[in-house]
């Protein structure tokens, strides 16, 4: 029999939660033109494997671990612990000393991996360098780094990274290249003072060179980090003062050692910053904002960097909250529908153990992926121009699954799907329960019969089965 399906006109303004990212200097129309492509070398480094990886681990760990957001009274009001230094003016002399007792001894680099791959993670980032300076791999260009700084004296990255392509997962690191409160050659976001109240001893006069800085630090700790270690991936943050030319000898100097390996837009871009074409040859794929989820279908890849909590490094002192689960895998599937990537961060702990709420919060994604897998790896995005504010849509690879990720369970048990071609369906099924689902039609609709609960708390997915391939 003949049936069709009705098309809603609007995508539903409840999917996203926070009001800030309405306003139009944050809107994804304003940052993204209709008209960006790709270039043809990072649509084929994509393909490899990042675009059917889909759910990253992101890993905020440093000397900041062992503060949890504070230092003597202050700086706890920051949002990111891992900003620390700068919240509570730490001086760069006073860090020294405390990056001087920092000792992640009970940090086992295969447990890491193992509980990454358990959570159903395709891939791992890890903070090699962050804003404070402070490196986690042995380092000739400077030495501020674990193993020449600090009583563990082992090389972290090396070690991290060889477990995880143990375990078959991709391994890539953040560097903040432009940012370095270490270095007072290196530009502050902000104002001078920032310089001044981590440097109270600079020499009157002082005068800032930030490419002294890239050509003393940055550029060749970058390079001990493309040729000491083999990376799938490299994730540049805060692109302070970077213009095309200083963006372009980082990008290159990635190309030049590790063709395959992929850059982030930040590089170039801030995570809210427009998106110019002339920059697109610098990266492979866009970092959008900080725990920002996608609201549409994107002219180009993206990765939402997000985290388990309100802070990226562990927090203990100050506000800070944990994501529920249900709202991290919603958040996730958003992602993946719209045309991208779930980079979920967590903050280990100072002496090297993964934050325990982190943990369990990555194992319930684990389970969800278990049994609903199929419908996030290897898939792409909604094959319509929008999806109900029910429900998001991906679709397998090869176009003959669709799959409706429910995000609200009908109270009354029935979902009205999008326009589709009923003739090309060949049946549907419940993922990961043994619930029967019953379609019904008249003349104009499609509606299928749900049983009286969600077969999963946290998301439940039909499968449709189609009989020739869809696309957009």
């Amino acid at each position: 029999m003949n049936f069709r399906l009705l098309l809603p006109l609007a995508l539903s303004s409840i999917l996203y939660a926070n009001p800030k990212h309405n306003k139009p200097e944050f809107a994804f129309d304003y940052r993204f033109s209709k008209e960006l492509k790709q270039t043809a070398d990072s649509e084929e480094r994509l393909e490899k494997w990042f675009k059917d990886a889909k759910f990253g681990v992101f890993i905020h760990f440093g000397v900041y671990s062992m503060l949890e957001g504070g230092y003597q009274g202050e700086g706890s009001k920051f949002a990111y612990s891992e900003w620390v230094q700068h919240s509570a003016k730490i001086t760069n002399e006073e860090y020294g000393k405390i990056a001087a007792k920092f000792n992640p001894s009970e940090f086992d680099a295969t447990e890491w991996a193992k509980s990454f791959k358990k959570a159903g993670a395709k891939y791992v980032v890890i903070t090699s360098k962050h804003h404070d300076g402070f490196a986690l791999f042995d380092s000739n260009a400077d030495d501020f780094n674990i193993v020449d700084h600090t009583p563990f004296k082992r090389d972290f990255v090396k070690e991290l990274c060889d477990a995880c392509h143990a375990e078959g997962l991709k391994f890539g690191v953040y560097y903040s290249h432009a940012q370095d409160w270490h270095e007072p050659d290196a530009p502050y976001l902000n104002k001078r003072t920032e310089l001044e109240e981590l440097n109270p001893n600079l020499p009157e006069g002082f005068v800032q060179d930030m490419d002294r800085y890239l050509d003393d630090k940055s550029l060749p700790q970058v390079e001990e980090l493309v040729t000491n270690y083999p990376l799938d991936l490299i994730w540049f943050d805060t692109p302070k003062d970077m213009t095309l030319e200083r963006a372009k000898r980082f990008s290159d100097l990635v190309r030049k050692h590790l063709p395959d390996c992929l850059i982030n837009s930040r590089v170039i871009h801030r995570g809210r910053g427009i998106i110019e074409q002339e920059m697109v040859s610098l990266y492979d794929y866009v970092s959008i904002g900080d725990k920002e989820v996608p609201t549409q279908k994107l002219p180009v890849y993206i990765e939402s960097p997000d985290s388990v909590s309100s802070s990226y490094g562990y927090k203990t002192k100050g506000d800070c909250y944990y994501h529920s689960s249900q709202e991290m895998i919603q958040r996730f599937i958003k992602t993946v529908a719209a045309g991208g990537n779930s980079l979920i961060n967590n903050g280990p702990m100072g002496n090297g153990l993964l934050d325990p709420q982190a943990l369990e919060i990555y194992n319930i994604i684990g389970a969800w992926l278990e049994g609903h897998g199929e419908a996030i790896y290897n898939t792409r995005r909604n094959p319509f121009p929008t999806s109900p504010s029910f429900c998001e849509y991906t679709v397998s690879k090869d176009g003959k699954a669709l799959y409706v990720h429910i995000l609200e369970w009908p109270t009354t048990n029935t979902v009205t799907l999008p326009e589709l071609d009923t003739n090309n369906i060949n049946d549907l099924e419940l993922l990961a329960s043994d619930h029967k689902i019953e379609i019904s039609q008249d003349t104009a609709k499609l509606t299928i019969q749900l049983p009286d609960e969600a077969p999963n708390e946290n998301c439940s997915v039909i499968k449709i089965n189609l009989k020739t391939s869809i696309s957009e």
